[in-house]
């Protein structure tokens, strides 16, 4: 029996919201995909939920925020917490939520690297009192210890995480059978940690670099794919299509 294959596509624009809805699982809506993401104007947020509507398509905004003076580096220091970004995340959450979405994608860290609990927590509740589901960003890749983070994760309660499978977040540094390595002990540890608490195992969702061409490689692992469908800087139609082609042929063969 095959667990439901997802697949969670960031946009970054009306437009590319609407040539991917009906193919994908999740939006993930950012602002300036360019920079890695950013938290989205809420106009976006809104339109594409009206997009939605009525399709099996969900919405989940990205909460990373953008404001005068912020790190604009992807490291531990421009995630770690502040009172003023935990301000800022709990008030983009609630717009999110006003604005239609159904998830939200937070990370708060440590300055030494480690996920931070009280404040992930803090956020956690307060999406679910919205009626919203929690999943943690691609900062994972930031920790400095993959099992903990796990541990930590899991304990929270998170829905589902993205990882590139390296640690920092250029994926171009480790090889893609490094990358699978490392997402196979995620995934390991990810089932210990679920029977250790007695809950579903987190989902742990391939990301960075997933492509139609490697795709039934990270479907060995995990059935939950994060892909910018992406050829030349823009968001492909072809290359959508044929990751959906790859992702149901793993099926047939499976």
């Amino acid at each position: 029996m095959h667990t439901k294959q997802t697949l969670e596509v960031p946009i970054d624009s009306i437009e590319a919201a609407r040539l991917a809805a009906p193919m994908a699982t999740r939006l993930e809506v950012c602002h300036d995909l360019a920079t890695e993401g950013w938290t989205p104007k809420m106009d976006l947020v809104r339109a594409c939920r009206d997009l939605v509507n009525g399709t099996p398509c969900t919405i989940v905004a990205m909460i990373r925020p953008e404001y005068a003076g912020c790190r604009r580096s992807l490291d531990v220091a421009a995630f770690t917490t502040t009172r003023k970004l935990m301000d800022l995340c709990l008030r983009e959450i609630d717009a999110a939520a006003a604005a239609g979405a159904h998830s939200v994608g937070v990370s708060l860290l440590t300055a030494d690297g480690f996920v931070d609990i009280e404040a992930n927590a803090r956020l956690i509740d307060h999406a679910r009192s919205l009626g919203l589901v929690a999943a943690f960003l691609r900062t994972f890749d930031l920790l400095v210890d993959r099992e903990r983070g796990m541990r930590d994760l899991t304990t929270l309660g998170f829905t589902r995480f993205i990882t590139a499978g390296v640690l920092g977040w250029d994926a171009s540094v480790s090889t893609l059978d490094e990358r699978i390595a490392v997402v196979a002990r995620d995934v390991a540890c990810a089932r210990s940690e679920s029977a250790r608490v007695g809950r579903e195992p987190i989902e742990v969702i391939p990301g960075g670099g997933v492509r139609s061409v490697n795709a039934q490689r990270w479907l060995s692992l995990s059935p939950h794919l994060h892909s910018s469908c992406r050829r030349g800087g823009r968001f492909s139609t072809e290359e959508l299509g044929a990751l959906c082609a790859a992702m149901a042929a793993e099926v047939r063969v499976g």
